[in-house]
């Protein structure tokens, strides 16, 4: 009997996920993990989604909810597990949220400004499981441009290729290096977020959409801009040439 359980287990032990994701997949399958797969409709689907609504979720986070367990089924049909997707189709007429991140002066945090995970992402706009994931080697320093590698590892996976990367360290980053606390949690990056958030308002991700904010007000090429935060950079131009990490080195300088 292969219920939605088995086929979260087989579809998410088939290609490593992010941690992330894997999270995602299965908090969206509570209170039906139990169900058989061949149970799971369009009407199960109509009637889950309902459900959902009438539980006062809001609907961006219902997207996503429903977002997560359409990758699932979809993943278990490319392993031939299931044979369509039930969930296809059930984000229509859901409006994503929008969180708005204010934009918070350094001072602000002045509780963290000895922090090294927070600093990290304050002068590098680092993604928070990307910097609470780090291993001692991926501070690479001597090199001429030294630099923070960002790449899979035993902890969490990346996002996609352009996650993976390499970013210059900031000048006023270096007396940090040497107090960061390295961990092997995969969620260090999530309990540091909430515990910034409990004491400034304002969670990790919200310091990384201030960075960008930075450094679009600093004068930042965009291209640069995107290859530092590991994002693809969009335009007719985008794949022209490659950005070289001493171009963002000097760029990363205009931060303060």
């Amino acid at each position: 009997m292969f219920t939605v359980k088995d086929l979260y287990e087989e579809t998410s032990s088939y290609n490593p996920l992010s941690v992330s994701t894997r999270y995602g997949w299965h908090h969206s399958i509570k209170g039906f993990e139990d169900c058989l797969v061949a149970s799971i409709d369009h009407s199960f689907v109509r009637k889950h989604r309902t459900e959902l609504i009438q539980q006062g979720y809001k609907q961006g986070y219902i997207r996503t909810r429903l977002g997560y367990l359409g990758s699932m089924w979809a993943t278990g049909i490319d392993l031939r597990l299931v044979n369509e997707n039930p969930w296809r189709g059930s984000l229509k007429k859901l409006t994503p949220s929008k969180k708005k991140y204010p934009q918070k002066i350094f001072q602000h945090f002045s509780a963290f400004h000895e922090d090294p995970l927070f600093m990290a992402i304050w002068y590098h706009g680092f993604r928070v499981n990307e910097a609470a994931c780090l291993l001692p080697e991926d501070f690479v320093t001597d090199v001429e441009v030294p630099y923070i590698n960002i790449e899979h590892n035993h902890i969490r996976r990346c996002k996609n290729d352009y996650t993976q990367r390499h970013v210059p360290i900031h000048p006023s980053y270096y007396r940090f290096i040497d107090k960061f606390t390295f961990s092997d949690n995969a969620r260090a990056g999530d309990n540091f977020s909430r515990r910034l958030k409990k004491a400034t308002g304002i969670s990790a991700h919200g310091i990384r959409h201030s960075f960008i904010t930075r450094m679009r007000q600093a004068g930042v090429e965009y291209s640069i801009a995107m290859a530092i935060v590991g994002h693809k950079a969009q335009g007719m131009t985008a794949s022209y040439g490659e950005v070289l990490l001493e171009d963002m080195a000097e760029q990363l300088q205009k931060l303060r």
